[in-house]
């Protein structure tokens, strides 16, 4: 759902074509029953067809159907799939998600060479039909345009190929008619610092200039969505940092909002967004796979933050155990060390240093013992960012409503507990400093007088829960037939858990009792209770909970 959402977007769709798809027989296809249909099948398939040639095919849907009306000739089916033609990039291309059932209800199976070059190959015959062959002067023209680009093409491979194990190029060897498009490439390559020459038409390649060239490509692209994502807007910036490292422990952490969010990589299955900071600096940031496009929405405002290194509490006991018994730790020492622990507990540690064992930080032996090294901490930190490239990004959403919704929410928002931008604001920055001052004058309306650039007090800060929570009480009161009553600022809190709420001031579990109800603050291991009964203890505006024997919770 979270795919089709995305290729549905209306943004990148033509006026007409906003928010539909488009299948074998309808430009309108219906996705509930098709997400439903493909939800129960062992795979999909998701592919992108984006012909070189997009800008000059008068419309790529009838191209996209020929295509698969091909698919399902060579792999004597029918198939079930949607499309949308998007527009939101230099060349329209299509996305086109395909069931994994063949007609007879197995499993379809697309065999690999196919899918590496079968479907291109029928793609490449179709627009050549409604195109005309190309033309040489029309592929001479296009080899010389990569000559010069910043990112990895068809004449790199082709001198990797050539200059072999040694990274030792001839020029002598390349084929006389593009010796010297070979030669303009190597003397880009040169000035991008990926190759050197050793005298007449001898080259030296560096080993990754292929990696390095792919990397400038995806760098390139990612400044050019984010360009197109800033188009018309004030104020805003790119800079060294506009793309967020996530493993760089001391990298900036960024507070903003949701500008724009897609999908990215070869295969389309990564999740960005854009986030326009506060500082007037957007910043593109790699969010991993592509569910998290689910979890946030535009207009929401985040934070990003720096990967966090440290060891975690599991490791500081290891270690602390470790030392105390010459670098040893088993399950049964841990036990001994700490008899209140439980088995649950003690495998938590030993899945944590099986990890950093796979990477050869810690050893085990043959009778479960871990030999756990003087430096332990210091390798448990080297691990941890080698882990950070792999993870989703720390990502921390601050606020589901945009700035507009939360000048006038009943509740406590974001911009109520926001520091106000500090020096002279700029783009973001500014948006947030007038939503403020907007936010001020409504908070005065209701009678709650906040003074101005200062942060609301405590008792303010009560008193919009209250008001949130009252609100949501009345509204609740009719659907559970009992009168709300607010919860205790001190005290036990009994009941069944009924559902979570969301309000303005965040989310909210609802614990039904006998002659009423009240609502407390929600933490997502109350849902495996959902429809039981419940014990917590309010303290201070949080609540710590009994769920099970020897479970419990704190919030």
């Amino acid at each position: 759902m979270a795919h089709v959402t995305y290729i549905k977007r209306d943004a990148a769709l033509s006026e007409r074509d906003r928010g539909r798809l488009f299948d074998r027989n309808s430009e309108d296809a219906g996705t509930k029953d098709f997400v439903d249909a493909v939800s129960e099948d062992r795979h999909h398939f998701r592919f992108i067809i984006s012909p070189e040639d997009g800008m000059e095919m008068a419309d790529l849907k009838p191209f996209v159907r020929d295509l698969v009306g091909q698919m399902e000739k060579d792999l004597e089916t029918r198939l079930e799939w949607v499309g949308a033609i998007h527009q939101d990039t230099g060349r329209p291309h299509a996305h086109m998600i395909i069931r994994g059932k063949r007609e007879d209800g197995t499993d379809l199976v697309i065999p690999r060479e196919y899918i590496s070059h079968g479907i291109r190959a029928r793609a490449e015959e179709l627009v050549t039909l409604e195109l005309g062959p190309e033309t040489t002067l029309e592929q001479e023209r296009k080899l010389h345009a990569e000559a010069t680009a910043e990112r990895l093409t068809r004449i790199d491979h082709f001198l990797d190929r050539q200059a072999g194990k040694d990274n030792l190029l001839e020029l002598r060897d390349s084929p006389a008619r593009y010796r010297t498009l070979h030669a303009a490439r190597l003397r880009t390559l040169e000035r991008l610092g990926l190759a050197g020459k050793l005298g007449s038409g001898r080259w030296q390649i560096d080993t990754k200039f292929k990696a390095t060239l792919k990397s400038l490509g995806e760098r390139g692209d990612i400044i050019k969505t984010m360009n197109r994502a800033l188009a018309g807007t004030s104020d805003r910036r790119l800079d060294t940092d506009a793309i967020f490292d996530r493993s760089d422990p001391d990298g900036r952490s960024v507070t903003g909002a949701v500008l724009q969010m897609g999908l990215t990589g070869e295969s389309h299955d990564r999740a960005y967004a854009i986030i326009d900071g506060l500082d007037g600096r957007a910043v593109y940031a790699d969010l991993g796979g592509a569910e998290q496009l689910a979890e946030i929405r535009r207009g929401a405002i985040v934070t990003l933050s720096p990967p966090d290194l440290e060891p975690k509490p599991s490791d500081i006991t290891i270690d602390r155990i470790a030392r105390k018994h010459s670098g040893t730790y088993s399950a049964g020492l841990h036990q001994a060390n700490d008899p209140r622990a439980s088995p649950e507990f003690i495998a938590a540690h030993v899945r944590r240093l099986e990890a950093l064992r796979r990477q050869g930080h810690v050893e085990r032996s043959a009778d479960a013992n871990w030999t756990v090294p003087e430096n332990y901490l210091a390798k448990v930190r080297v691990y941890e960012r080698s882990q950070t490239r792999s993870r989703s990004i720390a990502m921390l959403v601050r606020s589901e409503m945009g700035l507009a919704e939360q000048t006038h929410a009943l509740g406590v928002t974001w911009l109520d507990e926001a520091p106000a931008p500090a020096g002279v604001p700029l783009g973001f920055g500014r948006e947030v400093a007038d939503a403020q001052v907007k936010r001020r004058a409504f908070l005065a309306k209701i009678q709650i007088a906040a003074n101005d650039g200062k942060a609301l007090t405590p008792a303010q800060i009560s008193e919009l829960l209250r008001r949130d929570l009252a609100q949501a009480g009345r509204t609740l009161s009719e659907e559970i037939g009992k009168p709300y009553s607010p919860a205790p600022t001190r005290g036990h809190v009994d009941g069944v858990y009924r559902e979570p709420v969301s309000r303005v001031s965040g989310k909210f579990a609802v614990i039904e009792r006998a002659r009423d109800f009240t609502i407390v603050p929600w933490r997502d291991v109350l849902e495996r209770s959902r429809g039981i009964q419940v014990s917590g203890m309010m303290k201070g505006g949080s609540v710590s909970w009994k769920l099970g024997r020897g479970i419990g919770m704190s919030d």
